[in-house]
């Protein structure tokens, strides 16, 4: 199956691009680009530098991945060796804008991650799989955002900050700390609400480890350290690693 390139699209440098994939109108790739099958890149794209993209993605118009990361009076910058990389089916919306790395070698948006429109993923993020950028969600440089996450309209979260998996973000939260697993958080700064139950029951979890998460939400800042679910040893080990995360329940 060869790919549908649009005339006006620029395609230059070093390519690599496998079979079934549509490239859009005004479409630029440029730079050492690798992509993979089936994948639909419309109106507008900007591809440059050094990307690798799977397979069954989805760039919607205007969005631009790859480019310079923005370091401001520091200077733009440009790993050599650095770049970003975009897993399968993947979901990139419209005016969506992607940075390359400056401080490691890989800016990454894991596997069915949706990044819904005007969300912004800096130099050296990590997106994890299936999490859900609203729209216009700021993601600062080097921040990490844990797999399954949810993170509502127009969040802000700060350079390096850590999302745990499960967490949801509610909209115009600005985060300044980092989010255990399993939160739920709002405001401005952000405070923990509870557990993010309704996300983690969707995926089949027993309703007495859920109980258990319950209750050690709300015994917060105090920590259980003692318990076998899973769910609070991964919590545990977060801290363990980010030992000045957020556990002030929200007033």
């Amino acid at each position: 199956m060869s790919n549908n390139i649009h005339p006006t699209a620029i395609v230059e440098g070093n390519i690599i691009m496998g079979q079934g994939n549509v490239i859009g109108p005004h479409v630029v790739i440029r730079g050492n680009i690798t992509i993979g099958h089936h994948n639909l890149i419309d109106t507008g794209v900007v591809i440059e530098n050094n990307v690798t993209i799977g397979h069954h993605n989805h760039m919607y118009a205007y969005s631009s991945i790859g480019a310079l990361g923005e370091m401001g009076s520091k200077g733009d910058r440009l790993v050599e060796e650095g770049k970003v990389v975009i897993g399968d089916e993947v979901t990139i919306r419209e005016f969506v804008c992607i940075h390359s790395p400056v401080y490691t070698l890989e800016t990454a948006i894991h596997s069915k991650a949706y990044l819904m429109n005007k969300s912004y993923v800096a130099h050296d993020c990590i997106v994890g799989e299936s999490v859900v950028l609203s729209s216009g969600v700021l993601l600062a440089g080097r921040c990490v955002v844990g797999h399954h996450s949810n993170i509502g309209l127009g969040a802000t979260i700060h350079q390096s900050t850590h999302v745990g998996p499960y967490a949801m973000i509610g909209m115009q939260a600005v985060i300044v700390a980092d989010v255990l697993p399993y939160a739920t958080v709002a405001g401005n700064p952000a405070r923990i609400l509870h557990f993010n139950r309704i996300g983690v029951a969707r995926h089949g979890v027993v309703d007495n480890q859920l109980d258990e998460v319950d209750k050690f939400f709300a015994a917060l800042p105090n920590i259980n350290k003692n318990s076998d679910n899973p769910m609070i040893k991964e919590i545990n080990e977060f801290l363990l690693k980010h030992p000045d995360s957020l556990i002030k329940l929200k007033s």
